[in-house]
């Protein structure tokens, strides 16, 4: 779902745009903050999330290079953030006064098509999230989740393992998939001793995708 942004638009974002890089765990925006900025990831991982009453956090996406952030209340015309975001490694953002990005729209008009574009690919992503959960238990909800993350930042060899290096810790994995650390980390175990994933220390370097569908109930 990543945007395709062209020279010219590219250029464009540039000169209304201010570059602010974040180190892993500052928080980008927050729930409740005044919605006046749009947000394009240059590089880096973003989790968008909300804090619970009991002050659980449950995520509800990832955000990857080439990705804009914050769209929904600023389109909306809503004051205030609804969700929080968080770098979840060093991350480069340009921000983008809510003001000159609707100029922006106004003024390109096939970029302002790519983000309708966007918005609809979101919509059927929570769509299709919420027919995830409702079908898989657990440890198919973590293996969709895997092979997305491997699918969009990994390359896939000759040999049909995704190679990537997926920077997310077990509590990162818990918070996602709605599920207790423990319960993450046995689940890790099994998926690589079934060769559905790879290690290198700590980190996974490797994704096997049929392995891996073979934990997913369609």
């Amino acid at each position: 779902m990543m945007l395709e942004i062209a020279e010219e638009e590219l250029n464009y974002l540039n000169q209304i745009a201010s570059e602010i890089k974040y180190p892993k765990g500052q928080i980008i925006f927050s729930t409740s903050q005044k919605a006046n900025e749009v947000y394009y990831i240059k590089s880096g991982l973003v989790k968008i999330y909300r804090t619970t009453s009991d002050g659980r956090q449950v995520s509800v996406a990832l955000r990857y290079p080439g990705d804009f952030i914050g769209l929904a209340e600023v389109l909306s015309n809503i004051n205030e953030r609804e969700y929080s975001a968080e770098a979840m490694d060093n991350v480069s953002i340009l921000i983008i006064w809510k003001d000159g990005f609707k100029k922006m729209m106004a003024e390109l008009p096939m970029f302002s098509e790519k983000i309708v574009r966007l918005m609809s690919d979101r919509l059927r992503e929570a769509q299709n999230t919420i027919y995830d959960f409702i079908m898989n238990p657990i440890q198919g909800r973590l293996a969709i989740f895997l092979l997305a993350m491997a699918e969009r930042s990994g390359d896939k060899g000759a040999d049909g393992i995704i190679h990537v290096r997926l920077r997310v810790t077990q509590e990162e994995l818990a918070c996602v998939i709605g599920s207790a650390r423990q319960t993450i980390s046995s689940l890790l175990n099994l998926f690589k001793e079934d060769g559905s994933i790879q290690y290198e220390g700590r980190e996974i370097v490797g994704v096997n995708p049929n392995k891996l569908k073979t934990w997913i109930q369609e």
